[in-house]
């Protein structure tokens, strides 16, 4: 049985008249009885007998017509679902990120998406760099959002900020008195950083090697939540990125700008050989105006 054989049955059944059927479908007589002889040899069963000149429907009929409204409604509601994914009212965003992105931006952005996306659910994922473009790579994510530049796999969607590199320290460690941080007043100290194999480690890394210095790490961490927590519990200072929000977790630290500046700047990646859905695209333009507003209240975030 196909949908419009369905559709025939359904309003055969409201309306009890051959002739109405047909007007209501637009197709003549002759066809509606056709049609309903096939339904119910195909069915097996009688469902119209005729009475006095009339159709009338039987028992087995009435018994079938609320799941005959059942499948219409569900068709509507596919329809409605269809409609919505297409304008980009609906659907699902997967999106991964570096756990300090995943803190600043995505809380902020989801709210706001919200207000006017209520039916689009999101699936969020907090990883390594590495990680969250081989997420978007293999097709476990539409966007990343990491202080990298696309690739030969990736392109970048949108800029959305820049940072830079800062320091933290306690406040009553020997160097809280200056303005600024340099490398070479880094030698000699306990120092957490990035890794060598993530963006932000080579960057500072390149740094030292250009002041003339060689960075000697006490340890080396892959998160800067991980890196303040370790300042805060006196293991040494931390260089890491000025996009972890310092005030809002940990205030009772100090930070200082890492003076040369070591830029960095943050990206929406997407992957080269796909392009983002309605709804995802909108939620990128809701990540730009959330990351727009960052430099307001928080210390050495640029606009892109």
């Amino acid at each position: 049985m196909n949908v419009r054989q369905l559709e025939v049955l359904r309003t055969m059944i409201r309306t009890g008249s051959v002739s109405e059927t047909a007007r209501l479908l637009g197709i003549s007589q002759p066809a509606i009885s056709k049609t309903l002889s096939a339904v119910e040899q195909d069915l097996g069963m009688v469902l119209f007998q005729r009475a006095k000149g009339r159709l009338q429907t039987t028992r087995e009929a009435q018994e079938l017509f609320p799941e005959i409204e059942r499948i219409f409604g569900d068709m509507a509601t596919f329809h409605q679902r269809a409609g919505e994914i297409r304008d980009g009212k609906a659907g699902k965003i997967r999106v991964a990120a570096v756990p300090v992105l995943a803190a600043l931006l995505l809380p902020p952005a989801l709210t706001r998406f919200a207000a006017t996306h209520p039916k689009v659910r999101f699936d969020a994922r907090a990883a390594s760099s590495a990680e969250t473009v081989e997420l978007v790579n293999s097709n476990r994510a539409d966007l990343a959002l990491v202080q990298a530049l696309a690739d030969e796999t990736t392109a970048i969607a949108a800029p959305l900020c820049r940072g830079r590199v800062i320091c933290l320290m306690a406040a009553s460690h020997p160097l809280a008195a200056q303005a600024a941080i340099g490398p070479g007043d880094l030698v000699g100290q306990r120092v957490v950083t990035f890794d060598q194999y993530t963006p932000t480690g080579r960057r500072v890394r390149e740094a030292f090697r250009s002041a003339g210095h060689v960075l000697e790490t006490a340890v080396d961490i892959n998160q800067s939540f991980l890196a303040a927590a370790m300042v805060r519990g006196g293991v040494g200072v931390a260089l890491v990125d000025s996009l972890f929000p310092v005030a809002d977790y940990l205030p009772d630290l100090l930070v200082r700008p890492l003076e040369p500046e070591i830029p960095l700047t943050v990206n929406v990646v997407i992957a080269r050989d796909r392009t983002l859905s309605p709804a995802a695209r909108a939620f990128v333009e809701t990540l730009r105006e959330v990351a727009r507003e960052l430099p307001g209240r928080q210390p050495w975030v640029l606009p892109a």
